[in-house]
């Protein structure tokens, strides 16, 4: 497994910084250097991972993204930062920058964010989003999701409408599921025939991704939908294993929403959403498939690519659009 995966970083207070790092990380013992931009850092040490643990506090009253260099006498350098990007009120809000590449580089930090619905971002959620400088949000909910989960982000971003239907053929199609007072079982082989129908039914919403990050500018990408766990995870293991990311990898990235997404805060939008009664607190039971995030959900549709293409660069290439040369230019575009 990628180094990458081995390496925590994160926020547990105002102003301070922590990195944990598994025994089997190679930077178990490392130095550590800092600085708002991931492509520079100056020679100063600012301390040292010692048994796996570094912690630091300093002002940061802009909010500003921190990234970290981390060396070790075995390896490095590997520059790190907290993968959840935290704006208050944001869902599942990540950057999928650091993962190691096929051809030994690395994805870029700041580049590809991913996300759920950001209806809720307070004032201060606004200001950190803002400092991210994302040019371009692809968004794949419907126009009646947005609707209810609309969103006024700060720097006028070019918004790019993707719709995918949360389902299957109908966007009620779970809405129609819950009606019928499905088992469990029931609503995870509908999750992952949602996944399968990603990959058959919205060839055009995926290849125009592709072309809308081909012709991006240098800002970063935001892609988005209600959850940011199945729409944008699917979409987001197309670009990572596209870009050269091994899939044990790209599943890695998937199962992270299990952490970040906020299963709790997000179970009474998701019955309002589907009309989904919870009396007796049957109806929490009935859309826990839908909160939670499973890794034969992605599986399903990696299963029907692999079957189908062989793999999810022959997919892209005879499905998307996706051509030799294009993959080069992304590999360019968003990798150091």
């Amino acid at each position: 497994m990628d180094q990458i995966c081995s390496i925590e970083v994160s926020s547990p207070a105002y102003g301070r910084h922590q990195i944990i790092c598994r025994p089997s990380s190679n930077f178990y013992e490392a130095t550590v250097r800092c600085s708002g931009d991931p492509k520079n850092f100056d020679d100063e040490i600012i301390g040292h991972i010692t048994n796996g643990k570094f912690s630091i506090a300093f002002d940061n009253p802009d909010n500003n993204r921190q990234y970290f260099c981390l060396e070790s006498a075995s390896s490095g350098p590997l520059v790190c930062a907290q993968r959840n990007v935290l704006l208050e009120g944001s869902v599942n809000f990540r950057d999928i920058g650091g993962y190691l590449t096929e051809s030994g580089n690395r994805i870029a930090w700041g580049k590809i964010y991913r996300s759920g619905h950001l209806s809720d971002l307070t004032a201060l959620g606004k200001i950190a989003y803002a400092n991210l400088d994302v040019g371009m949000v692809v968004d794949f909910r419907l126009v009646e999701e947005k609707a209810n989960e609309n969103a006024e982000l700060p720097g006028a971003p070019n918004v790019c409408q993707l719709g995918i239907m949360p389902g299957v053929g109908t966007a009620h199609y779970f809405h129609d599921l819950f009606a019928t007072k499905p088992r469990e079982i029931d609503v995870v082989e509908a999750m992952h025939e949602m996944m399968r129908y990603l990959v058959t039914d919205n060839i055009d919403a995926y290849g125009q991704l592709f072309q809308l990050l081909l012709h991006s500018d240098n800002a970063g990408v935001l892609l988005n939908c209600s959850a940011g766990k199945e729409r944008t995870g699917f979409g987001i293991a197309l670009v990572l294993e596209c870009l050269g990311v091994p899939r044990e990898v790209v599943l890695y990235d998937f199962m992270l929403s299990k952490k970040y997404f906020p299963v709790e805060d997000e179970i009474d939008r998701v019955l309002r959403k589907y009309g989904v009664s919870n009396e007796n607190g049957e109806g929490v039971n009935i859309i826990m498939p839908l909160l939670e995030t499973r890794e034969s959900y992605l599986n399903a549709a990696f299963d029907y690519i692999d079957k189908y293409y062989g793999c999810t660069k022959a997919f892209a290439k005879q499905c998307l659009g996706v051509g030799d040369v294009d993959f080069v230019r992304l590999v360019n575009k968003y990798t150091d």
